[in-house]
C-alpha cells in the first residue's frame, strides 16, 4: 500500500489532506511537534479509514531532531507533503518566519532526497506555499518573501527531479479558514474550507499537476495582482 508522509501533521491543511489520502487507502505518517494532538488524529484516521497511521514528534527547526528523524526512519514514503507554515500580523520574529516557511522545509526535503532517492520509492513531493509568495506586500514582506523563496525552490526542484521520476507540486492556497488565519479580518467570500483544499491537493497529485492555485480563481486574481505597475502598487497596497 502506498504511503504519504505529512510534515506538519497537526496543521489544518496538512491533516485535511492526510484524511483525503487515507480515505483513498494510502497509509499515513503524521509528523509534528505536539504528539498528544497527533495521537488523537491517528485514532481518528485508523477508525474511519482502516489504514495504518504512524505518528512522530519532530521539531523541524531543530537540526538534531531532523537528523535523528532520518536515522530512525529508514524506509522511504511514496509521497512527502510539506504543510508547515507560520505568519505574524506584526512581523517581529523574522528568522522564525523565514525558517519555518522556507529554510527548514527546504532542508528537510534535501535530506529526504539524500536518504530516500536511491530506494526508487519516492515519487511525489508536495509543498504548501501561498499566493502571498507571488508578490511582496508591505504588510507582511518577510512572510511573502519566505513563501516566494519556497515556491521558487519547488520550481527548481521540479526541473531537477523530472528525469528521476519524482514529481513536485507547488500548492498556492488563498485565504483558508485555519488556526493561522482565525484572527485576521478577511473577506468572507474569498475564504476556503480546509477540506476543499485537501481534496484539490489529492486531485492535483493524481493528475500530476505542477502548480495548484486553490481555489482556482486565485490564479486569475494573482495574474492581475502581479501586473500592477510598481509605482502604483506601492501606493494602493495596505
Amino acid at each position: 500500500m502506498s504511503s504519504i508522509l505529512v510534515i506538519g501533521g497537526n496543521s489544518d491543511i496538512g491533516y485535511a489532506t492526510a484524511k483525503v489520502f487515507a480515505q483513498n487507502k494510502y497509509n499515513v505518517h503524521l509528523v509534528s511537534r505536539n504528539i498528544s494532538q497527533l495521537e488523537i488524529k491517528k485514532k481518528e484516521i485508523e477508525d474511519l479509514y482502516k489504514v495504518e497511521c504512524k505518528i512522530t514528534s519532530l521539531d523541524i527547526l531543530n537540526k538534531e531532531n531532523v537528523n535523528r528523524y532520518f536515522d530512525e526512519h529508514l524506509e522511504s514514503p511514496n509521497i512527502i507533503l510539506i504543510a508547515v507554515g507560520y505568519m505574524e500580523v506584526d512581523e517581529k520574529n523574522y528568522e522564525k518566519i523565514a525558517s519555518i516557511n522556507y529554510l527548514s522545509p527546504m532542508t528537510f526535503i534535501e535530506k529526504s532526497l539524500i536518504k530516500y532517492k536511491t530506494q526508487k520509492k519516492l515519487d511525489t513531493i508536495i509543498g504548501i506555499s501561498s499566493v502571498a509568495g507571488d508578490r511582496g506586500k508591505k504588510k507582511n514582506p518577510v512572510y511573502s518573501s519566505s513563501k516566494s523563496a519556497f515556491s521558487s525552490y519547488l520550481d527548481g526542484l521540479r526541473q531537477r527531479l523530472y528525469l528521476d521520476g519524482i514529481h513536485v507540486i507547488t500548492v498556492k492556497p488563498g485565504f483558508v479558514k485555519t488556526k493561522m488565519t482565525e484572527n485576521l479580518k478577511l473577506p468572507k467570500i474569498l475564504i476556503s474550507n480546509v477540506n476543499h483544499v485537501g481534496n484539490k491537493i489529492f486531485k492535483a497529485y493524481k493528475s500530476k499537476k505542477n502548480i495548484l492555485y486553490v481555489p482556482r480563481f486565485w490564479s486569475i486574481i494573482m495574474f492581475f495582482y502581479k501586473i500592477i505597475p510598481e509605482k502604483i502598487f506601492k501606493i494602493i497596497t495596505k
